[in-house]
């Protein structure tokens, strides 16, 4: 069995992000395609306070930091470079879908969507979306969010395809 996508980790959640500069993710992106890599998945465009992006929805309204380099712009870059598809993983606050604060959480979502859209919803490589958060049972109404956030997404952009990210709960979860 071929594995033709893969995770971007914009490394924001545990160790030092932006760490790697353009020379790096080339040659990480020369090293998928050689192996058949053809889609590649930003896995969040952000978490708390540090982005992906200069976004000015998140900086003004999450204090979050500027970066000093606009990683989802090199790696649309790199992406038609290597004649890959990219898709956009929305923002993790760290906090709102942690907190059971999921409507707040898939609003910054929306947010960030447009802003997104509208900055590099033109480029070749945008293949579509990645809704991040990981869905089980043990959130009442997720099924709706969710779903919503992705009629969102694909009414914004034409349709783009959508993926999300399922999470497996056990027996040994304690549901709210």
């Amino acid at each position: 069995m071929q594995i033709t996508g893969t995770f971007l980790d914009e490394i924001s959640h545990d160790i030092p992000h932006q760490n790697w500069g353009r020379a790096e993710w080339d040659r990480d992106f020369a090293s998928m395609k050689s192996v058949g890599i053809d889609t590649v998945i930003l896995i969040r465009c952000g978490h708390r306070r540090f982005i992906t992006y200069p976004s000015a929805y998140l900086m003004e309204r999450e204090g979050c930091y500027r970066p000093s380099t606009d990683l989802v712009d090199l790696f649309l870059d790199l992406a038609e470079k290597y004649a890959m598809k990219f898709y956009f993983g929305l923002y993790d606050s760290g906090k709102y879908w942690h907190n059971h604060e999921c409507e707040r959480e898939m609003e910054i979502s929306r947010a960030v969507a447009d802003e997104v859209w509208s900055r590099y919803g033109e480029r070749k490589a945008f293949g579509g979306w990645y809704l991040n958060f990981e869905v089980s049972r043990a959130f009442a109404g997720i099924t709706e969010l969710y779903a919503g956030m992705g009629r969102y997404v694909k009414q914004l952009s034409g349709n783009l395809p959508t993926m999300i990210s399922p999470y497996i709960d056990g027996i040994k979860l304690a549901v709210p």
